[in-house]
């Protein structure tokens, strides 16, 4: 998905967990436009990584990839901006990025 995104032209950082996440949010100042995360990291009760996310700056937008619907409702609830699940193009993924990233500059 990196590479999908570097392709687009779009500044990609990558974190393996919820801590390394918000390290990286925090040192870029909350100048963040999109957060692209895991379904599970996103539906971890403990880690509320979302919640996190959103106090920083809550015009980040969150994007959840998940392997099944079984957490949207919750990942929904915890303020995710877009949910989709595996199967789908890297294309696809890019395209609801870009829907995301309209819908905040029309704000």
């Amino acid at each position: 998905m990196a590479g999908a995104f570097g392709l687009k032209g779009f500044e990609v950082f990558k974190a393996y967990s919820t801590e390394e996440c918000l390290n990286k949010i925090n040192e870029l100042d909350g100048k963040v436009e999109i957060v692209f995360v895991d379904g599970k990291i996103a539906a971890n009760r403990g880690a509320m990584l979302i919640i996190k996310v959103k106090r920083i700056n809550s015009n980040i937008k969150i994007m959840v990839l998940a392997e099944d619907e079984t957490d949207k409702t919750r990942v929904l609830e915890y303020g995710a901006d877009e949910f989709a699940t595996k199967p789908i193009s890297a294309e696809s993924v890019v395209n609801k990025v870009y829907g995301l990233l309209a819908t905040k500059e029309a704000n």
